[in-house]
C-alpha cells in the first residue's frame, strides 16, 4: 500500500508541469486534494492519466482510513489569464438615513478575453475561487440559487 501510495505520487509529479492548460479536480466541489493540490498539466492525455492515478492513490488511502472522502475527478482546461474582478464605487445624489452620502458599487467580473461573466450594481458578490484553485459551477450555481 506505501508503495502504491509513493509511486503514484511520484508519477503525477512526473507529469505535471508549471504553466500546463490542464488541471484535475473534484467535478462537485471544485476541490484538488492530494495528491493533485496545486498541480498543472501540459496535456489532457496527462491530466487524465493523473486522474486515474489520482484515484488509485485515494482508493489505497482508503485502507488504511475508511473514511477518506471519495471525489469524482474530472480535467478542467485552465484560462490562460485568471479570473479578474473590477469593483468601483461611486458616490451618488442621496443621503442615507444616518447622514452618510449614499453610494454606489459595480463590480465586473471577467476572464479568458471572452467578454465580461457577471457585472453587478449594488448586489452582493459571489466569491468565484479558493486558494486551492477555482470553485466549481455547481458550486456557484448552488451559491447564487440560496440568493446569499
Amino acid at each position: 500500500m506505501d508503495e502504491t501510495l509513493r509511486r503514484t505520487r511520484r508519477e503525477i509529479e512526473q507529469l505535471a508541469v508549471d504553466d500546463g492548460r490542464f488541471s484535475v479536480a473534484c467535478a462537485d466541489t471544485g476541490e484538488r486534494p492530494m495528491p493533485i493540490t496545486g498541480t498543472r498539466f501540459e496535456t489532457d492525455e496527462d491530466a487524465h492519466r493523473a486522474t486515474e492515478l489520482a484515484c488509485k492513490y485515494r482508493n489505497a488511502l482508503r485502507e488504511h482510513d475508511p473514511d477518506v472522502p471519495h471525489y469524482r475527478f474530472v480535467v478542467n482546461e485552465e484560462s490562460p489569464r485568471p479570473l479578474q474582478m473590477a469593483s468601483v464605487r461611486e458616490r451618488t445624489s442621496g443621503i442615507r438615513a444616518n447622514g452618510l452620502p449614499q453610494t454606489r458599487r459595480s463590480v465586473t467580473i471577467a476572464s479568458d478575453g471572452d467578454g465580461e461573466w457577471v457585472e453587478m450594481e449594488n448586489a452582493p458578490i459571489v466569491h468565484l475561487s479558493r486558494d486551492d484553485g477555482p470553485v466549481g459551477d455547481d458550486a456557484v450555481s448552488r451559491q447564487l440559487d440560496s440568493k446569499l
